[in-house]
């Protein structure tokens, strides 16, 4: 107690704290350490900045267990490495939350971010950090009327019904959302979505991602995948018959064989009649749980763990399909898709307890798959996907996977606002009006914040090879003159099209979230004037 009361005034903060900690702070208030926070968001924002939109530029990652990663989904890459830096984190952290809220416009939450960053750097040069208040007093006023009002009033243009119903809506918010991830192949890509999405989705409900599957398969090409209304498993049956039309469908949560007891027992067989006697009970009994199965009217039983030689037998005796599945996540999946329940005794099953489908066996790209397909209503949509390569066929898995959730905002919320960079540019514009009608020192940084905005254009106009800044400029004369669906065109000179002609429209709520989450994340960098990090735990790495 004595030893832990011991303090060394002479020594500071650091006479407090553990040996091995560091701590970096100002001694004259002066931002060094914002700024410093600062060099490090933006670091990260600009690595990834050449991923935003169509014609964004793929990274390839090696990570920690050597596996390498092509893509350009931000959210992705940031999973694959180890941020360390603190305020890089917080970056880090706002997207894994609009990856998780919205699955898509992750990479704008990033480069908003570390664009108003940069931008406030140049206005801690020009007032210096004693000004902190007034600059952060000026993001609230600019992200408040720009979340609150802007975005969600004025910038909306357009209103589509719910996505079960409304299939050219659903198109409209999906292109947009594929094309960012896989440039070329979106229209195939939207079409299989959206027919997915309206196999599993009910108007009035809001879809689930859970309920739309992917299975990849190696080979092909894009336009070879299809959808299916129910379930694939990735092998094939166990037994001769490898088809049944209009099944009904047994599942088995465990395996299909004779249980062992618990404990230890010792049979004692005095002659040859004993040990043919013992082994036929066996066989008696398994014939009699199949035929009880079989005459139910089951066509199909499925199990989740190991299908017994002897059981396999007298499934083939009475001409049902077989089929195990190791994945107590597919196996309920399946349960999903046919309307079974899953059973942990063996035996045959109750009506209530049956699946319905259409089961069959085929061969797609030279592996075997299992396809329950069911004509009813079916809670699971599957999408095989084809490409040549795994990591192409892990990018489209990740392109579907961010489509699914586009859907799931549309269900919720259907506004939408012109692409492009068309909204970003008309709420600059309007937020520069906005900071004329504030006389004090926070109408500095309202136009910081309007000029982060653009960064949206600029970085689009960058990736497709445009001049960037003969865009922008273009782009924000367009707007100021009324403009209003004026945006950036990644195809053909001079760079700016009509996103209205184009049918270029991104959902409000998915672009309000991104910026929200973008402006919360900065202000938090820039409230930060120490940074304390304890000794690392564990032992030296090798």
């Amino acid at each position: 107690m004595a030893q832990s009361m011991a303090y060394n005034s002479a020594a500071g903060l650091g006479g407090m704290l553990k040996d091995g900690h560091e701590h970096y702070f100002d001694d004259n208030e002066g931002g060094a350490v914002v700024a410093r926070s600062i060099g490090a968001a933006c670091e990260l924002s600009r690595m990834l900045a050449s991923s935003l939109g169509p014609q964004g530029r793929c990274k390839l990652v090696v990570n920690h267990l050597e596996k390498m990663i092509v893509t350009s989904d931000c959210a992705a890459i940031l999973k694959e490495i180890d941020v360390e830096h603190p305020a890089a984190k917080l970056l880090e952290k706002a997207v894994n939350q609009q990856e998780t809220e919205c699955g898509d416009a992750t990479n704008l939450c990033l480069t908003f971010a570390g664009e108003l960053l940069n931008n406030t750097l140049e206005l801690m040069r020009t007032m210096g950090w004693k000004h902190s208040t007034d600059i952060l007093e000026g993001y609230h006023l600019a992200s408040q009327k720009l979340l609150n009002e802007l975005l969600p009033n004025i910038c909306v243009v357009k209103q589509i019904g719910h996505p079960s119903k409304d299939t050219e809506g659903l198109k409209t918010v999906l292109k947009p959302v594929m094309g960012s991830k896989q440039h070329g192949t979106e229209g195939v890509l939207s079409e299989l979505v959206a027919e997915a999405c309206q196999i599993v989705l009910k108007e009035g409900f809001v879809l689930q991602p859970e309920s739309i599957r992917t299975v990849k398969i190696l080979g092909g090409n894009v336009s070879q995948s299809v959808c299916i209304k129910g379930f694939v498993a990735q092998r094939g049956v166990e037994t001769v018959m490898t088809s049944a039309e209009n099944a009904k469908v047994v599942v088995f949560a465990s395996g299909i064989e004779a249980s062992s007891t618990e404990a230890k027992g010792t049979v004692l067989m005095k002659n040859a009649d004993d040990l043919k006697n013992y082994n036929k009970t066996e066989e008696a009994k398994m014939d009699e749980i199949i035929q009880g199965i079989a005459e139910s009217g089951v066509k199909v039983v499925v199990s989740g763990g190991n299908i017994s030689d002897m059981a396999l037998h007298f499934i083939e005796k009475y001409k049902l399909v077989a089929l195990r599945i190791g994945s107590k996540w597919e196996l309920r999946r399946l349960c999903q898709a046919t309307g079974a329940t899953a059973l942990v005794r063996l035996g045959a099953p109750t009506p209530d307890e049956m699946g319905l489908a259409n089961v069959n066996q085929r061969s797609v790209g030279g592996k075997t798959v299992t396809v329950f397909e069911n004509d009813a209503e079916s809670k699971i949509a599957t999408l095989v996907l084809r490409a040549s390569t795994s990591s192409v066929l892990n990018d489209l898995e990740r392109a579907v996977d961010d489509g699914v959730h586009a859907v799931e905002s549309a269900c919720k919320d259907g506004r939408l606002v012109y692409g492009g960079g068309a909204a970003e540019m008309e709420c600059a514009v309007l937020l520069d009006q906005f900071a004329d009608q504030h006389p004090g020192l926070e109408q500095y940084a309202i136009r910081a914040f309007s000029k982060s905005l653009e960064c949206v254009a600029r970085i689009l106009a960058e990736n497709a090879g445009f001049d960037a800044l003969q865009v922008v400029a273009d782009l924000r004369a367009a707007h100021v003159t009324g403009g209003l669906d004026k945006g950036v065109d990644i195809v053909s000179e001079p760079g700016i099209a009509s996103m209205k002609d184009s049918e270029i429209y991104d959902l409000a709520r998915v672009k309000i979230s991104a910026l929200k989450l973008a402006v919360e994340a900065a202000t938090t960098v820039l409230k930060v004037d120490q940074i304390i990090m304890s000794k690392k735990a564990g032992g030296p790495k090798q």
